[in-house]
């Protein structure tokens, strides 16, 4: 005998509430531990992030609103090497990898636990269809993702914003970058759905786990490579040792010079002459020999009048960004939760 489960929907399938009161009991009796380590995570997250806000908060008010000067005692609490300095690391990595833990630990078990454990036949031939059964359950975990990530992501925020002013950094680096302005919702809704996705196409969990701990990385690095292009970099010249014109104040992010080496041969070096001529390292060595000392050498940059030509992304277009790159992940979501629709609309069950 076999139970083919994309039969038709007969009259004795309940509607209403109570069918949608038994999803919810489902979904949660199925996923309860994972939706209590996340918000178990998410409430740690929230209030440690709460706290450092408050405390980087109090030192910026007690160096009056302003960036801490230098060997003050607020400026040592800041200090690289110092215990606050690598919990804030610490927490915007976790804040960074947490949609990792989203998609392997809620996505990716959705329809991969059915497939090994075989309950699919059970689940999809009873007082539910395939789609609701499907829908139902991405919708609650869904929201319960955009929820708790959505309180992570504004804590994060605030926690960035409150580091740049304090820190000579800027919010348009990719560590800073990816967890602000709702990014870590996106992103986390986004491998919520591919986990689902890997889930109903390879039908294991262990497979899928991989597929989407690869596939984030890979994701990463390829964002965190090409982001920096995805509106075309602004210009300018600068001349070395002239007064700071404040072009890359602000969160700007350089995009490429700004650096300049001696490496001798035909090789670009970063400096050019007056006229706007790019000097190969062999003609800077030539120019300014290397060996006397780095204010030496800056010395002899500004008396030569050496240049940087540098390529940038002005601060006021962090905001733009955001949405490009939420929306790319956002896209991506909703490619994977059309493939998890097929999938379960083709599926076949059979049991005999």
């Amino acid at each position: 005998m076999s139970l083919v489960t994309d039969a038709p929907v007969t009259a004795s399938r309940r509607e209403g509430p109570g069918l949608t009161a038994g999803l919810i009991w489902l979904t949660w009796r199925q996923h309860r531990w994972a939706v209590i380590g996340t918000l178990v995570l998410a409430a740690v997250l929230v209030g440690w992030m709460t706290y450092l806000s408050a405390e980087l908060t109090d030192l910026w008010h007690q160096c009056h609103n302003m960036r801490c000067p230098d060997n003050s005692p607020e400026s040592h609490r800041l200090d690289g090497n110092g215990a606050l300095n690598r919990t804030l690391i610490a927490l915007s990595r976790v804040v960074q990898f947490m949609p990792i833990l989203i998609g392997v630990f809620i996505g990716v078990p959705v329809l991969s636990r059915e497939h090994e454990q075989g309950t699919l036949v059970l689940a999809w031939g009873q007082d539910v269809s395939p789609t609701r059964w499907l829908w139902a359950k991405l919708s609650l975990l869904g929201l319960f993702v955009a929820v708790v990530t959505a309180a992570v992501a504004g804590t994060a925020d605030h926690l960035e914003h409150v580091v740049s002013n304090l820190a000579p950094t800027s919010m348009f680096q990719h560590e800073t970058f990816v967890n602000t302005g709702m990014l870590p919702l996106a992103i986390s809704f986004c491998w919520f759905a591919i986990g689902a996705a890997l889930g109903a196409a390879l039908r294991r969990t262990l497979p899928a786990v991989f597929g989407v701990i690869a596939g984030f990385i890979g994701l990463m690095l390829l964002v965190q490579y090409r982001y920096p292009t995805l509106m075309k970099p602004l210009a300018f010249d600068r001349q070395i040792g002239a007064p700071d014109d404040g072009v890359l104040r602000d969160n700007a992010l350089v995009v490429s010079g700004g650096i300049i080496t001696y490496g001798g041969g035909d090789r670009p070096s970063g400096a050019f002459d007056a006229s706007g001529h790019g000097l190969t390292g062999a003609e800077l060595e030539r120019l300014c020999p290397p060996g006397n000392g780095a204010g030496t050498e800056f010395a002899c940059f500004a008396d030569n009048q050496l240049q940087q030509h540098i390529l940038y992304q002005p601060g006021s277009r962090i905001p733009e960004f955001h949405l490009i790159v939420g929306g790319g992940y956002l896209a991506l979501a909703a490619v994977a939760l059309l493939s998890v629709w097929l999938l379960v609309r083709r599926t076949n069950l059979t049991a005999g």
